[in-house]
C-alpha cells in the first residue's frame, strides 16, 4: 500500500471470471450468468473460504449453511456470515450442467459458453462425506434426478459422465473403486 493511501481493500475469499455475472434467474432467485463467450475449459471461478468441519457447518445459519465446498470427507471451505456472502455463492445446480470442478477449488467451463446461458454445476461433484444430505432438485434439465444426495457421485453413469470434473477427494475415491473392480 502506497504511503497516503488508507483504502482498505476489500475481503477477498473466492473470485469469479470477469465475464459472469450474478442475475435473478426468473425462477429460481439468484443465479450466475455468461456476459460474454467462455471457451471449454476456461476458469470460471475459484471457491475460497473458512475450513470448517462438516459438524461446524452444520451449525451454521440456515441461509448458508449449504454453502461451503466440500474439499474432503470430513471438511468443507466456505463463508460463515451471511455478511461475506460473494458472487461464486450463487452458482446454481443442474443434472445437466455446462461447468465442473477441477482440482478442490476451481470451477471450469465443460463446454463453450454462450451469453446470457446460466452457469450450473451438478452438486455431484461436490457432496460426498458420510453424513447423509439430500436435496430436492428443480432444475427441470431433461434428465433431472429429482433428488441430489451424498452418495450420487457412486452412479457408474456420473462417474463415466463427470469424469476429470469431480471434486479432487471424490475423485480420488472413484479411482479407487475403479482399480479394486
Amino acid at each position: 500500500m502506497e504511503k497516503g493511501n488508507s483504502q482498505k481493500k476489500e475481503r477477498m475469499f473466492s473470485w469469479m471470471n470477469s465475464k459472469l455475472e450474478v442475475r435473478d434467474t426468473g425462477k429460481y432467485g439468484k443465479g450466475v450468468f455468461a456476459t460474454e463467450n467462455l471457451q471449454k475449459n476456461d476458469i470460471l471461478a475459484m471457491f475460497g473460504g473458512y475450513v470448517m468441519t462438516l459438524d461446524e457447518e452444520s451449525l451454521l445459519p440456515e441461509n448458508i449453511r449449504d454453502l461451503g465446498h466440500q474439499i474432503s470427507d470430513d471438511f468443507v471451505i466456505g463463508i460463515n456470515d451471511v455478511a461475506d456472502l460473494q458472487s461464486v455463492d450463487y452458482f446454481n445446480h443442474s443434472c445437466n450442467p455446462n461447468a465442473g470442478i477441477n482440482g478442490q477449488i476451481f470451477l471450469v467451463a465443460m463446454e463453450d459458453v454462450i451469453p446470457d446461458e446460466q452457469i450450473c454445476f451438478d452438486y455431484a461433484m461436490t457432496v460426498g462425506g458420510d453424513e447423509p444430505y439430500s436435496l430436492e432438485c428443480l432444475c427441470g434439465s431433461e434428465n433431472c434426478r429429482r433428488v441430489i444426495s451424498n452418495t450420487d457421485w457412486e452412479n457408474p453413469e456420473l462417474q463415466k459422465k463427470y469424469r476429470g470434473y469431480f471434486q479432487w477427494y471424490l475423485q480420488e475415491k472413484i479411482n479407487k473403486l475403479q482399480q479394486a473392480l
